[in-house]
């Protein structure tokens, strides 16, 4: 029964840390290619940079300590099933406001990321530039 246990919280530990490091390796692209186009700044890239890292190294730390045999058990498959399953009931919630949680973060994510790349559908109006109570 322990060692049931100690897989699922390994799976839990294996599915958190890879949502941790694909997330962070998305917006280091973002904040890559922002960087080069300067519409971000070294911060955004860099806390890209530290939570792919720190992601990366705590996931080969857990490789490495993670016998070979636990990593085919049902109990390590079912721990990593857990994070999504998580995430997913997690979306249905509502907000204040009365939104979903997962459509908001969506739309959230993919205006920060459209901030962050410079994007605009009527070419650069160099609103990047002007403070946001100036933004219309």
């Amino acid at each position: 029964m322990v060692d049931a246990g100690l897989s699922f919280g390994a799976g839990l530990l294996i599915g958190g840390l890879s949502l941790m490091l694909v997330w962070g390796l998305l917006w280091l692209v973002i904040g890559g290619i922002g960087l080069v186009r300067q519409t971000c700044g070294w911060a955004i890239f860099m806390s890209s940079v530290s939570s792919t890292t720190i992601a990366g190294l705590s996931m080969a730390g857990l490789f490495w300590v993670v016998d070979a045999t636990r990593l085919s058990s049902i109990a390590l498959h079912l721990g990593l099933a857990g994070v999504p399953l998580a995430l997913l009931a997690a979306g249905f919630g509502r907000l204040e406001d009365g939104r979903r949680i997962g459509p908001a973060f969506v739309e959230g994510s993919r205006l920060m990321g459209h901030q962050l790349l410079g994007v605009h559908e009527d070419g650069c109006g160099h609103c990047h530039e002007k403070p946001c109570e100036e933004k219309l």
